[in-house]
């Protein structure tokens, strides 16, 4: 019985040598990856991170991203944790949100350039996604609205002097080329087709207001409960969007 224990305690001190070893080595092999870059470069990359709601845009700016010169857009949603990791010749690297992306927004690192997308609360509240559509009606449930708005508030909160480049959906559908050279402006970029040219990705006017046309959709935004509707009005007031729901409550402090 001694032997076995003996035997078990060994087995196991190497087992946690062996785990140390792997925590020291992996952190040391992706430093010494990112200082041996097959392309070296003279400045740092110009990294730029895009957030915001589910259903607000974020996609359609990834991909109108690539109309600019010398950029590289990460395809798959990712933390802002692979900006550091990519690997690449060009000047800008680019990543998108993933779904649990809010979660660490507020920890950005202040170098990283930040585009927030938002749209209109009722029009992301009511709209659905290929996904999730066997599962629930409507793809961002309040739930993960009013996370999605927490976030860029505690964002706001930890880093009061950071520059974010809000974009409208609205305002991407409706002049496109506008947020091309604001977006231009801000990260220094060199555009080589216009956004509204760019034949990926056709700008949808459609889009634009759908639960007005929608019964069913004025329905459901009118049975959400009061408190989540005065969430709703204060994003409303911030981003210069009309809030066409009658409630005494909603005007509740």
């Amino acid at each position: 019985m001694k032997g076995a224990h003996r035997l078990g305690a060994a087995f196991g001190a190497a087992a946690r040598r062996v785990m140390r070893e792997f925590h020291r080595f992996v952190p040391l092999f992706l430093k010494r990856r990112m200082q041996k870059r097959a392309y070296p470069r003279a400045t740092p990359a110009n990294r730029i991170f895009i957030s915001g709601c589910a259903r607000s845009g974020t996609t359609l700016t990834q991909r109108l991203m690539r109309c600019f010169e010398d950029i590289f857009v990460h395809p798959p949603e990712a933390r802002y944790t692979v900006l550091d990791m990519l690997d690449r010749p060009e000047s800008n690297l680019v990543v998108k949100r993933d779904a649990r992306g809010f979660a660490h927004l507020a920890k950005l690192p202040p170098p990283i350039g930040l585009i927030y997308c938002v749209r209109h609360p009722f029009d992301t509240l009511t709209s659905s996604h290929p996904q999730t559509r066997n599962e629930r009606r409507f793809h961002v449930t309040p739930h993960r609205w009013l996370a999605e708005y927490d976030a860029l508030i505690k964002l706001k909160k930890a880093q009061p002097h950071r520059q974010i480049l809000f974009v409208r959906y609205e305002d991407m559908i409706g002049a496109p080329d506008a947020i091309q050279q604001r977006i231009a402006q801000l990260f220094g970029l060199t555009p080589r087709i216009r956004f509204s040219e760019d034949p990926d990705n056709p700008i949808r006017v459609a889009s634009l207001r759908k639960w007005e046309r929608s019964e069913e959709f004025r329905t459901y935004l009118g049975g959400l409960s009061p408190a989540f509707l005065v969430r709703v009005q204060r994003f409303c007031a911030e981003f210069g969007y009309d809030m066409p729901i009658t409630s005494q409550t909603v005007d509740a402090p």
